[in-house]
């Protein structure tokens, strides 16, 4: 799961393994004290029954739930890029109406034309003309 950090990831596997080995110790203690072996073999029993079931729901998550889980988060983030692209090009198409609404070119840049005058009147209508 590439969206979890490392700590989430290994507090989530510690909470795995004890849940594992906690249901291997109800079940040993309700099924296991019937086999006739010795307490060295009873102990080899469960510990290899605990790694055993450990190995089988790691290697079915992997195969499995792993995928699946891998598989949504990146649906989720191709949506969300998809989204933001949207977004972007109506926001583009909007300015672009408003710069046609005001009668503007996009993506031209005009620099208006101004004449010299002696009377500075003259020059600041000549350039607010220049603007419309």
């Amino acid at each position: 799961m590439a969206a979890l950090n490392a700590d989430t990831r290994l507090i989530m596997t510690i909470l795995f393994v004890g849940v594992v080995s906690g249901a291997n110790v109800f079940f040993y203690a309700q099924y296991g004290s019937n086999f006739p072996y010795t307490h060295l073999a009873h102990g080899v029993l469960f510990g290899l029954i605990t790694v055993g079931a450990i190995l089988i729901m790691k290697a079915v998550n992997d195969l499995f739930l792993n995928d699946y889980i891998e598989q949504g988060l990146l649906d989720r983030r191709i949506e969300a890029y998809w989204k933001l692209k949207t977004k972007e090009e109506q926001q583009r198409k909007r300015m672009q109406d408003s710069l046609k609404t005001f009668q503007t070119d996009f993506n031209t840049t005009r620099v208006p034309e101004i004449s010299t005058y002696n009377n500075d009147n003259e020059l600041g209508a000549e350039f607010l003309a220049s603007l419309q």
